[in-house]
C-alpha cells in the first residue's frame, strides 16, 4: 500500500510539472477514453464533478473541473441535454432526468450559437485561386544547367 502512495504522488508531481494546457489535454484524452458516459455526451448526473474528481486523484482537482466545463459546453453535449431524459453517472448507470427547465436552457444555448454562427457563414468571402505569375520552367532550368 506504501508503494501504491509513493507511486501515486510520483505520478502526480510528473503530472504537475506539465503546462497547465498539458494536463488539461491529458485529463481530457484520459476522461474520454476510460468513462463512455463522455464518448457518448450522455447528460451527465449532478454532483458528477464530485465523482470525477474523487476518481483522478492524480489530476488537479481544479483542471478536472475545467475539463468538465470545456464538455458541458461542447454543441454535441448541449444537443444531448436539450434532447432530455435520463441522466448518467460515470458508470453509465442512469441517476436522475433532465428537466424541463435544463431542457428549454440547453435548447436555448443551442440556438444562441446557431444564430451567432448564421451571420459568419454568410459573410464568408469565396476563394478565389490567384494566377500563377512565376514561370516554372525558369527556375528549374537553371538548377539544371549547373
Amino acid at each position: 500500500m506504501a508503494n501504491e502512495t509513493a507511486l501515486g504522488a510520483a505520478l502526480k508531481n510528473a503530472v504537475q510539472s506539465l503546462s497547465k494546457k498539458s494536463q488539461t489535454e491529458m485529463i481530457a484524452a484520459h476522461v474520454y477514453a476510460k468513462y463512455d458516459v463522455f464518448k457518448q455526451f450522455r447528460p451527465l448526473a449532478l454532483g458528477i464533478h464530485e465523482a470525477l474528481i474523487a476518481a483522478l486523484p492524480q489530476f488537479d482537482a481544479q483542471l478536472v473541473s475545467r475539463v468538465l466545463a470545456n464538455h458541458c459546453r461542447r454543441q454535441r453535449y448541449l444537443k444531448a441535454l436539450a434532447r432530455g431524459g435520463k441522466r448518467f453517472d460515470l458508470a453509465l448507470k442512469a441517476v436522475g432526468e433532465v428537466t424541463a427547465e435544463e431542457k428549454a436552457a440547453a435548447e436555448r444555448m443551442c440556438q444562441a450559437r446557431a444564430d451567432k454562427a448564421a451571420p459568419k457563414a454568410e459573410a464568408a468571402p469565396a476563394v478565389v485561386e490567384a494566377p500563377v505569375t512565376a514561370p516554372v520552367a525558369d527556375t528549374a532550368g537553371e538548377a539544371s544547367a549547373e
